[in-house]
């Protein structure tokens, strides 16, 4: 199988065990971060089904301080795909906690919020996406429960999370997700949690958990094509 169509293969696999067949009359919601597994999920999105999208951003302030950073890649992947994709809508919000222990999981935040927009546009989602996998139970069961909470008695939007229907080797699912994208936006999207502004231009850390995870990537990669 060609790693270029691993997510494709996912997203119908998702589509397909969640009753939805990716047709213009559902309408989905993607939450985007402009990292790499949601700019590459946005991508396969549009490129894959004919669902009508909304794409929506929180700018989350916290003491790692990568929100400039993740706003930029936002800005100019989201500006590549207006310019080479089917049309989408995009809204945003922001967070602010600037503290030691932010008190609560992204994941649950993007849920509560991906309901909040729901109900200020006045649309009945049927699938709200995200891109993260591997999420703890306790984390999972907190983000369920938000979108239940939130979500009217006659109609409540499915959870969907195509990358958990891909392989569960981490590195052989980040080749998938970084080469199933077009090469301009892998150029783009915004990994590392802690980097630091050097005039207006961003510098990675090189410690983080998402810089390791870039790094054994690429370090695959570059080995597969000496091959």
């Amino acid at each position: 199988m060609k790693y270029e169509t691993k997510v494709k293969q996912a997203l119908e696999t998702c589509l397909k065990s969640n009753f939805l067949k990716g047709a213009k009359r559902e309408k989905a919601l993607v939450m985007y971060s402009g990292g790499m597994d949601s700019v590459s999920l946005l991508w396969n999105i549009l490129e894959h089904t004919e669902q009508e999208v909304h794409v929506h951003f929180i700018e989350i302030e916290n003491c790692q301080g990568r929100h400039k950073a993740e706003a930029k890649a936002v800005a100019d992947s989201l500006n590549y795909m207006k310019n080479n994709q089917r049309p989408f809508t995009f809204s945003c919000s922001g967070y602010s906690w600037i503290a030691d222990n932010p008190g609560g999981r992204d994941m649950v935040l993007a849920l509560f919020q991906a309901m909040r927009t729901a109900t200020g546009l006045g649309k009945r989602f049927n699938a709200i996406y995200t891109g993260d996998y591997n999420l703890g139970r306790d984390e999972e069961t907190q983000s369920q429960t938000m979108i239940n909470t939130l979500s009217g008695r006659s109609h409540r939007p499915t959870w969907l999370t195509p990358f958990e229907h891909m392989t569960k080797t981490s590195v052989e699912r980040s080749k998938g997700i970084y080469l199933s994208m077009p090469e301009e936006l892998r150029q783009m999207y915004w990994s590392c949690r802690k980097p630091t502004q050097v005039n207006d231009k961003f510098v990675v850390c090189g410690e983080c958990h998402a810089c390791e995870r870039q790094e054994i990537m690429m370090e695959s990669l570059d080995k597969q094509l000496k091959v």
